[in-house]
């Protein structure tokens, strides 16, 4: 901000006289080197440092107002009232969030919901193991409570098929970025971001170096247009803990991720007879229907907690929606 916009005129040609051109002079400048340079009385002074500091300072948030500010715009919704809750209303937007959990725990599938309940915003959807699960998020559609046959539901999806690493960082740092600047967009899943880095060279360094550029990239795109990343995540076996697994791709990616979640299927077998009477005709009678479980490995807004929920015909269900 230019100084005589902020200080009154005759201020400005004493400071202006003397060389003092921006407010990190005013700032940083003791009282006496301003007043040797000036002239000027230890008050204006004073004065002056005060009229530019409030000027250019941030405004001060406290804690209290940050909360009472969070609201559901913030959010993203799964379409899982279970998962919502967990999450304080959904996945946090302008962060990344990584879902990690062993083959066929529901990764895809919790994905794939939050994109079809999100829709209308706009949704970009990355894939780098498998084609797109076109039949899944059909079968998902069709049960949605307010499901529409006239509605073109992949009208705002955005599907993009990508195996190598270099075409996926070329994706986001040329191609995501003009999608953008054109169409609304509130959530991008890569499912899964380890894949373009999962291949047989052993220069970690490139890897991480490679890893590092790509969650910046996206952070950066994440805040500038306020919508949601979310990365899916494999695993790797834990050499300390032999029925343990930890997330793929090392301490270069844990350390540029806003949320850590874990999924997994536990050993527990649903009891058809205690959950809603509205679930019962979506539940496959013919085989046993494992209960999943997410969970907070880290996040800055949430706290470690886990809920639990099945996966139907309809998509992610909690036990007790």
């Amino acid at each position: 901000m230019a100084l005589n916009n902020i200080l009154p005129p005759n201020m400005f040609e004493v400071i202006d006289r003397a060389g003092i051109s921006t407010a990190k002079q005013i700032i940083t400048l003791s009282v006496w080197d301003i007043k040797k340079s000036t002239n000027l009385s230890i008050e204006d002074i004073i004065l002056l440092k005060n009229m530019v500091t409030e000027n250019i300072s941030p405004t001060t948030v406290t804690g209290k107002t940050l909360k009472q500010s969070e609201s559901e715009v913030l959010r993203l919704s799964t379409g899982c009232k279970n998962l919502d809750n967990l999450l304080n209303g959904g996945f946090r937007r302008g962060t990344i969030t990584e879902v990690f959990g062993e083959s066929g725990c529901g990764k895809t599938q919790l994905a794939l919901q939050t994109t079809l309940y999100n829709w209308l915003q706009g949704c970009v959807y990355i894939c780098t193991e498998d084609l797109f699960p076109t039949k899944r998020y059909e079968e998902i559609k069709i049960n949605l409570s307010s499901y529409d046959p006239k509605v073109d539901y992949g009208k705002h999806i955005f599907v993009e098929h990508i195996t190598e690493a270099n075409d996926l960082l070329s994706c986001i740092r040329v191609r995501l970025p003009r999608l953008l600047d054109h169409h609304k967009v509130s959530l991008i899943v890569i499912d899964s971001v380890t894949a373009p880095f999962r291949c047989e060279s052993t220069n970690y360094i490139r890897r991480a170096e490679d890893l590092r550029e790509l969650a910046i990239l996206m952070t950066s795109l994440a805040q500038k247009h306020n919508l949601v990343i979310f990365c899916i995540n494999q695993v790797t076996a834990s050499f300390k803990d032999s029925d343990n697994v930890l997330p793929s791709l090392g301490l270069a990616w844990s350390n540029m991720v806003t949320a850590r979640l874990m999924l997994k299927k536990t050993l527990k077998i649903a009891d058809v007879v205690s959950l809603p009477k509205q679930m019962h005709h979506l539940l496959t009678s013919n085989q046993p229907i494992y209960i999943r479980e997410l969970s907070t490995v880290f996040a800055p807004d949430l706290p470690d907690a886990s809920t639990e929920f099945v996966i139907t015909s309809k998509g992610l269900q909690g036990v007790c929606d």
